[in-house]
């Protein structure tokens, strides 16, 4: 319910922001190139997670069939940061097609498809602006979940019964 609230609170400021926002956009070469910059790095960032996250270390010890168990919940995860890094390429996309037709209709300065085009990017850039707040809690999650991991496996290892108080994520 939560995840659910926090999307439609992203999507409503990405809304509010494209309409309100957009007429400060129009022939702002320096905006767009600063949100260019901004995304592209959010990109290869998010892939470096992307590329945390899949790495098979994350698999806890134990038979065939631990690992299959917990593979639903690592696509999951995948999932998510996968969307959140089309939403970003999209971003990307629809400000190279912004600047694009900033050019080529320059004698229409007032074109509903360049406004269009300028909503649209501006709704993807803040939304997915927004949805990147949730990344560091994730991490957080992840990183515990690796530590727990390596717990119980030395704990194993030192022939310690396993920890039941403390579940792994």
């Amino acid at each position: 319910m939560t995840r659910l609230l926090f999307l439609v609170l992203c999507i409503m400021g990405g809304l509010a922001g494209a309409y309100y926002a957009q007429p400060y956009m129009h022939h702002n070469a320096d905006a767009v190139l600063i949100i260019i910059t901004v995304f592209t790095v959010f990109a290869g960032f998010l892939i470096a997670i992307i590329t945390i996250i899949g790495d098979p270390i994350m698999i806890p010890e134990g038979s065939w069939r631990v690992a299959e168990s917990g593979r639903d919940k690592m696509e999951d995860r995948l999932l998510l940061h996968i969307i959140l890094f089309v939403l970003y390429l999209i971003t990307i996309g629809l400000l190279f097609a912004g600047s694009i037709l900033d050019k080529a209709l320059t004698g229409h300065p007032e074109s509903i498809l360049k406004i269009w085009i300028e909503r649209s990017y501006l709704f993807m850039g803040i939304t997915s602006f927004l949805l990147t707040f949730a990344l560091p809690g994730t991490l957080l999650a992840m990183q515990k979940a690796r530590y727990d991991a390596e717990t119980e496996r030395r704990r194993r290892a030192a022939g310690i019964a396993p920890d039941t108080t403390n579940s792994l994520s």
